[in-house]
């Protein structure tokens, strides 16, 4: 429950302690999780009437104290019920809204929201004084990487259902994975009163037609230096999104495993 902040040249991180682990007579291990793991927590209800994004979640900061470092004009429409809904639910929810391709983070200032893609890491490491600092992903290790097509989906078949009459109402396709994979396709039913065949067809293909690649390793950086997740990192001139960082810090060493995504 204490509040840690690390502080270098500047306050890179501030956690609070989520799990502590004393049974060592010589030392204590703590997990901390940044501020952001208060919003998991928390659940609220909230209801908007027909206002934009951005002051959707300005009324939610306001309610929760939190201060608001960046925030993108967001101006999709909110009309919404969110009942018993974990704060962090609700903001995924509204990103959603707006296109998806948003993401929200804790940096001890406060909340950051921003487009995937905007916000760029570059790790460096300095083994001694005398040797010149390296960019840590040319020296990473465990790396873990695969690549599946088990979940992938080239064509989304939207339909509804009213009064027992089945209607097909569209269908989107990827016809350059359907040449090079085969025909996989994915039925979608939609109330049509609440939901837009359109909008959920390309949301559909948008998350369904692709190969799926994991890639994970770690490395080590800098004390001052602190990679966050949501931000852009180049592998070997590829561009990938962090998808989850963990930090650890042991020996005088901060190291860092990373969960990448290829940048769409």
């Amino acid at each position: 429950g204490d509040i840690i902040r690390m502080v270098t040249n500047a306050e890179i991180f501030r956690g609070v302690i989520t799990k502590a682990d004393d049974g060592d007579k010589n030392s204590n291990k703590y997990t901390i999780a940044d501020l952001g793991w208060y919003l998991n927590k928390t659940s609220q209800t909230y209801q908007f009437k027909n206002i934009s994004a951005a002051n959707a979640i300005k009324e939610i900061c306001n309610d929760l104290s939190i201060s608001i470092v960046m925030l993108p004009e967001l101006t999709a429409n909110i009309k919404q019920i969110y009942f018993d809904k974990t704060v962090s639910d609700i903001l995924k929810d509204i990103l959603e809204k707006c296109g998806g391709n948003y993401n929200f983070d804790f940096v001890p200032e406060g909340l950051r929201i921003y487009k995937i893609g905007d916000l760029t890491a570059y790790p460096e490491f300095q083994v001694a004084s005398n040797v010149r600092q390296g960019y840590s992903i040319d020296y990473r290790d465990n790396v873990s990487h695969s690549t599946s097509i088990e979940e992938m989906y080239n064509s989304i078949k939207i339909t509804s259902e009213k009064d027992n009459v089945y209607k097909e109402l569209m269908v989107l396709q990827n016809r350059d994975l359907i040449d090079k994979y085969g025909f996989l396709q994915k039925i979608v039913k939609i109330d049509t009163e609440k939901e837009n065949a359109d909008t959920v067809a390309k949301r559909e293909l948008n998350e369904n037609a692709k190969v799926n690649e994991t890639f994970s390793f770690e490395i080590v950086e800098k004390y001052d230096s602190y990679t966050r997740a949501g931000e852009v990192i180049s592998v070997d001139g590829v561009k990938y999104v962090i998808e989850s960082t963990s930090h650890s810090y042991k020996d005088g060493w901060h190291f860092d495993k990373l969960e990448l995504s290829k940048l769409e």
